[in-house]
């Protein structure tokens, strides 16, 4: 079903809200969402698919380059740069399709690691393969019992390196060209952040298996299988930064994960209220027999009410924490406020998420539920997707910092 066009403050203020660039990319994707993401986004949800058509339409329309800088041909979003702009299109994304949001917040980690450790050579180099529509992705996790220990090894020799190793939840894989792929460095003395390296591996290169066997119950288009390293070569040019060098943007990094996740769990909550809303204007029947529509029952509109209340206040923390995290460029004393900032925005925009994607079924009746309706995809999205990064682990952090406050 096709989402009806309809008068929404939010959109109205946009243009008081945002810069020009920000208006101009929120219009753009939206156009996109309309025309194209959003028409494929329920078959790759049924059909476990990657989302190339929409991932197409994005590198077509110049946003492969979103986070370059603009000195660099780019429009200068995220890091050292727009911060606020890469959650805002990140929020319309997710409302027409989170496995396409997915898959793009990825490729925008990755071209900012390329800006924020990467020599003038490497920008060069690997901005302009941005520019050519090339995907970026960035893998880290692995399948041990310790998620955190990096077993993937990359081993010196008298041409560059190799590596070895195997990622598993490596989101984006099927269409990406390029990967970050979190390693250490083989026969080196020292702890696992002295020996951390990030080499950019180009996936067409030999040795390199991609196996798309994720099959989650949402986010199913997100291509988040496994990748196999079996003796690859990685030019020395391919790897960004010094050992350890990523310990100086990690504070960075770490704060934009939850906020760029948060402001996906805010766009599936704003993808399910913004069908809901066409399905009672449209296909509802009446709740009871004294024939009241259900946009005139006083239930619908309770319902409705709180849904808009709760994602707006998932938007606000999620642009608010994105409005930190550029402050903090040059005010370092600001990197704590960053992270409570960006833990407050994942945990209210898991609320919303789930909530609003679950609680909207009441507004919409019974044959909301069938399969062809397909609604519980934002349902089945959000449950998948906010389980990156458990909630409560935010919630005892806030939890703790409010104690010491008062100590």
């Amino acid at each position: 079903m096709q989402a009806r066009k309809y008068s929404e403050p939010r959109i109205n203020a946009e243009r008081y809200l945002y810069s020009a660039s920000q208006q101009d990319l929120l219009a753009k994707v939206r156009e996109l969402g309309q025309q194209v993401i959003g028409v494929h986004a329920k078959r790759i949800d049924q059909e476990g698919i990657y989302p190339f058509e929409s991932m197409q339409a994005l590198a077509d329309s110049g946003l492969a380059v979103l986070a370059v800088p603009t000195a660099m041909g780019g429009w200068g979003a995220g890091y050292a740069g727009d911060v606020e702009m890469i959650p805002l299109i990140l929020m319309e994304l997710a409302s027409w399709c989170s496995s396409t949001s997915q898959v793009f917040t990825l490729h925008n980690t990755g071209v900012q690691l390329v800006h924020a450790l990467g020599s003038a050579k490497q920008q060069e180099f690997f901005f302009e393969e941005a520019r050519a529509g090339h995907w970026f992705a960035s893998f880290g996790s692995e399948s041990g019992k310790d998620r955190f220990k990096l077993e993937s090894e990359l081993r010196q020799n008298k041409d560059g390196y190799v590596l070895n190793g195997t990622k598993i939840f490596a989101t984006g894989s099927p269409g990406a060209k390029w990967a970050f792929w979190r390693s250490v460095l083989a026969d080196t003395e020292g702890s696992q952040n002295e020996r951390y390296v990030m080499p950019l591996v180009d996936l067409t290169s030999s040795g390199i298996t991609i196996v798309d066997d994720w099959n989650g119950i949402g986010q199913r288009g997100t291509g988040s299988g496994q990748v196999l390293a079996d003796n690859v070569h990685i030019p020395t040019e391919h790897l960004i930064g010094e050992p350890g060098s990523y310990g100086t943007v990690d504070s960075f990094f770490s704060a934009q994960f939850n906020i760029h996740f948060a402001a996906q769990f805010t766009g599936i909550a704003m993808g399910a209220y913004r069908e809901a809303i066409a399905y009672v204007h449209e296909r509802s029947r009446s709740w009871s027999t004294d024939g009241i529509a259900p946009k005139d029952s006083s239930i619908v509109r309770v319902r409705l009410g709180e849904c808009s209340a709760r994602i707006a206040a998932a938007r606000e923390l999620v642009l608010q924490a994105s409005r930190v995290l550029g402050a903090s460029y040059d005010q370092p004393e600001l990197r704590e406020t960053v992270q409570i900032a960006a833990s407050q925005a994942k945990i209210i925009a898991t609320e919303a998420a789930l909530e609003v994607s679950s609680s909207l079924f009441q507004v919409m009746g019974a044959r909301a539920a069938t399969r062809d309706n397909n609604f519980d995809m934002y349902y089945r999205n959000a449950r998948t997707l906010t389980l990156h990064d458990p909630v409560d682990k935010h919630l005892e952090l806030l939890g703790q910092r409010e104690l010491e406050r008062y100590v």
